[in-house]
């Protein structure tokens, strides 16, 4: 696979130049999992973040209630989305996990490699993070709409 090629099918990947955009993609290693595999564990330290080739995903959220724990599957991802961002944000361990439904192939970058990567040249890091923080948003929107279809209160329309 062209791991650039790939990443130019990408919305957003097409405001890196060639050169920035070679880079960033040399850095990524392509890795696969078979289907009920886990790629990343929440409360595991964050040194990975990932792109997914093909295949879906499920992201994973555990809740401690004390007593009990519970997994929720929050939500699916599909090729070209982005995933296990928390080391890249500044957090030291994932926020969730992920499990493959199907068979997998993703790309894999390593948060302090990301990080040099960044340091060097701003722009491509700009560039990332902003595509980054649209993914957080994204999923954010996501789950805030799926908050409301289960516990909003509706207005009443009398």
């Amino acid at each position: 696979m062209d791991t650039k090629e790939f990443l130019k099918t990408i919305e957003g990947f097409e405001r890196l130049e060639d050169s920035e955009l070679e880079r960033f993609a040399r850095l990524g290693k392509l890795k696969s999992v078979r289907a009920g595999e886990p790629v990343d564990v929440q409360g595991q330290p964050a040194d990975r973040f990932y792109i997914l080739v093909s295949g879906r995903l499920a992201v994973i959220l555990t809740l401690d209630f004390g007593v009990a724990q519970q997994t929720y599957q929050i939500m699916t991802l599909g090729p070209g989305q982005m995933f296990a961002w928390s080391g890249l944000v500044g957090n030291q361990h994932y926020t969730a996990g992920s499990r493959a439904l199907t068979d997998c192939t993703f790309l894999e970058f390593e948060v302090a490699e990301l990080e040099r990567l960044f340091d060097q040249d701003p722009r491509l890091g700009y560039v990332l993070m902003r595509l980054v923080a649209r993914t957080i948003a994204s999923r954010l929107r996501h789950i805030q709409l799926q908050l409301a279809q289960q516990f909003a209160l509706r207005e009443s329309t009398e």
